[in-house]
């Protein structure tokens, strides 16, 4: 596996937003939105790590990408899995993610990342496209995350990988994301400071 990252090919990037928050907290919603409204690349970390995985295991891969609970019955030893390959290459999915779109990546001026989880990803971006660079932290109540179907998991929502940026960042936006909270006007100052 190639270790290194040609960033250059990428000299047309404008932002990368790297959005983070905890399962069912609605990162890739807001993702989706703000790609929509952007016209901007979509990209998951988890992309390549759960494919990878699937073909590994012979299992089924695109299960595995859609938000089923398909995916909660290995969701345990894909984060064992994947946190095996990460201590190895720390940015091994952030380089991944991106070749995997490598054609959309080399034309689109706008990146969003939908779920950063550990220092490494961050380090990755920031070494590569530090003046491009937004860190969007996403927001949600227990009761809401619970209401749109969590349930806590031990060995999973105590994990690295659900808590290790809940500390010794700074967000350039949170982002409220609860039913109560004004979506559609913290949406629109995200898209102003994006475009700023």
């Amino acid at each position: 596996m190639c270790t290194s990252f040609d960033s250059g090919k990428y000299s047309h990037l404008k932002k990368v937003i790297l959005l983070s928050g905890k399962r069912k907290c609605g990162k890739d919603y807001i993702g989706e939105k703000l790609a929509d409204k952007l016209q901007a690349i979509l990209l998951h970390l988890s992309e390549p790590l759960k494919l990878e995985f699937a073909r590994l295991h012979q299992i089924d891969g695109k299960e595995l990408l859609s938000s089923s609970s398909y995916k909660e019955n290995y969701r345990k030893d894909m984060i064992k899995w994947g946190e095996d390959k990460r201590h190895a290459d720390p940015s091994i999915f952030c380089r991944l993610a991106i070749e995997q779109k490598d054609e959309q990546c080399s034309t689109n001026p706008i990146w969003i990342v939908c779920d950063i989880r550990r220092y490494t990803d961050i380090d990755f971006f920031r070494k590569y496209f530090p003046e491009q660079l937004l860190l969007v932290r996403v927001e949600a109540s227990i009761e809401t995350r619970q209401n749109r179907g969590w349930v806590f998991t031990p060995n999973v929502d105590a994990s690295e990988s659900e808590c290790q940026l809940d500390e010794n960042v700074r967000w350039s936006f949170i982002f409220s994301n609860n039913d109560s909270d004004n979506f559609e006007t913290q949406m629109t100052h995200l898209i102003q400071m994006i475009q700023s």
